[in-house]
């Protein structure tokens, strides 16, 4: 009988804890929930936009290059930023299916640590300026004219997209346009500012 009484006590202990296990797991009533809940609802981006993750870390080769409306920059001074550093030229039917998106993503995140950095591939700068005029797109262009920084990052076909943390860390790639104005997209960027 003795041993009946331990056991049942035994077993409702139990099932309180597993109870409160049970709602600690879904949150309160008050709408409270756990880290590990959330996590696991967040959105995978990169499946939405079609990025691919570095399978290690890769921190973005440093380079200096000519802005399109003058004077020279590098890489590195843009630390403590997301940076897109898209590369493209003119002449690259994709590449014109995606700058609008590109100039609305920059209007979008104008004025927080995110940045545009498209990278026009052995173009003269008239020919780049006359484009962009054209087509009112706003975003800074920087011009690798001898196409020796495409090359350092491994770009065969364009446009080719990276998209680098606050940290000067690679943290995706997108090869072929993309939406890049969408809720995804933004909501993406904002989520890798810090």
């Amino acid at each position: 009988m003795k041993k009946r009484r331990v056991f049942r006590l035994i077993e409702a202990v139990s099932f309180f804890y597993f109870a409160i296990a049970a709602l600690n797991a879904f949150g309160t009533e008050t709408g409270e929930e756990d880290e590990a809940f959330t996590l696991a609802q967040k959105k995978d981006y990169y499946a939405a936009l079609g990025i691919s993750r570095p399978i290690s870390e890769i921190v973005a080769m440093d380079f200096r290059i000519d802005s399109l409306e003058g004077g020279s920059m590098k890489l590195s001074e843009f630390r403590g930023k997301v940076v897109f550093l898209n590369f493209w030229a003119t002449w690259c039917g994709p590449c014109k299916a995606e700058v609008n998106d590109i100039n609305i993503l920059y209007k979008e995140l104008k004025g927080e640590d995110f940045t545009v950095f498209a990278v026009d591939i052995r173009e003269p700068a008239r020919k780049v300026s006359s484009f962009m005029k054209k087509n009112s797109l706003y975003f800074p262009v920087y011009l690798d004219v001898s196409g020796e920084i495409s090359a350092q990052y491994g770009v065969t076909g364009i446009p080719t997209t990276f998209i680098v943390d606050p940290e000067g860390k690679i943290v995706g790639r997108a090869i072929g346009p993309r939406p890049w104005s969408s809720t995804d997209s933004v909501e993406f960027m904002r989520s890798l500012i810090k």
